[in-house]
């Protein structure tokens, strides 16, 4: 494999999902692609496996056929290390030799205001989404903050992505810190319509996204002190998703955290398992590098070899 491969990224032909990037969204992406963090390089989008390395040096060339195009150059971690957990889990370190710098993806943002999310493109049409988003804003009575994700591949996998408050993160018994007792009911009351929010967001999602027979991802975000922890449950029941997220099952959750802090990470991703239980997954570290389970890399490094498979 090539240290770098230059690639098509998007460009301003209507693309597989019916839909065209103007010259000034191109030239918005462009300055992402080159500012001061990278671009993660994954695989079909896919949320649960380790970063192959980055996207760098983009470019925006117009073509022979008068079309924008926004280029880029896959760069690939080029150093690899093992190491052991404590606890004897054997971990995975991929990483750059030089130009380290952190992804926007581990990015670190204040949540003001609870954020929902989802794909447009896994409903029949964009009203889908609309009524999706309404029905979750009535249902809960919580003031959330509703966006799109946008995600280039023919049908991603169905996502919604709950990004929650500090408040309400301590709610849940997650944070690293403890609820302040004069906020308690007001917490309390907050933690009842967050549950609403969950448990509608599931059964509409398993009812109503597309493709239907592709397990659907509930991700869970939220701010651990300075770094980002994502919470993924990859279901099509809806009660795993009720499950995973009780104050019970969440508990363990903060001394996992504790045992990988001393690796710098930027991002700490979970995973729901068979077992019914959360484990650590893979981190995005504040240099640009990935650390994960063995299984991750392997299940990236599969699929993959799946994809270049099937192209030829």
């Amino acid at each position: 494999m090539s240290d770098k491969q230059t690639i098509v990224l998007s460009s301003t032909h209507l693309d597989s999902q019916n839909q065209m990037m103007t010259k000034g969204a191109l030239e918005g992406a462009l300055n992402y692609l080159n500012g001061e963090r990278r671009v993660k390089l994954g695989v079909e989008h896919v949320r649960t496996i380790p970063p192959m390395g980055a996207i760098i040096n983009g470019k925006l060339i117009k073509g022979n056929d008068e079309a924008y195009y926004l280029t880029g150059e896959q760069f690939y971690f080029d150093k690899a290390e093992s190491g052991v957990l404590p606890d004897g889990t054997v971990l995975i370190k991929e990483s750059f030799k030089r130009g380290n710098k952190a992804f926007w993806d581990s990015q670190v943002e204040n949540i003001d205001v609870i954020s929902v999310s989802t794909d447009p493109a896994n409903f029949e049409t964009f009203n889908g989404f609309e009524e999706l988003m309404d029905i979750l804003q009535t249902e809960s009575g919580l003031d959330i903050e509703k966006s799109m994700i946008g995600r280039k591949s023919q049908l991603p996998d169905p996502e919604l992505i709950i990004k929650l408050t500090h408040t309400l993160a301590l709610a849940l018994g997650l944070g690293a810190t403890k609820i302040p007792q004069k906020l308690g009911s007001a917490i309390g009351d907050d933690l009842v319509k967050l549950y609403k929010l969950i448990s509608r967001g599931a059964m509409e999602m398993i009812q109503k996204s597309l493709p239907a027979h592709r397990p659907k991802n509930f991700v869970i975000q939220y701010n651990h002190g300075n770094c980002q922890i994502e919470l993924v449950i990859t279901t099509n029941n809806h009660d795993d998703v009720l499950g995973a997220t009780s104050k019970e099952k969440l508990k363990p959750i903060n001394e996992k955290i504790k045992q990988l802090k001393n690796l710098k990470p930027e991002k700490i991703q979970f995973l729901f398992n068979d077992a019914k239980e959360w484990e650590f997954n893979y981190l995005l570290t504040k240099k640009g590098g990935a650390i994960g389970k063995e299984k991750a890399f392997k299940n990236r490094n599969e699929l993959y070899k799946k994809l270049l498979d099937q192209q030829k």
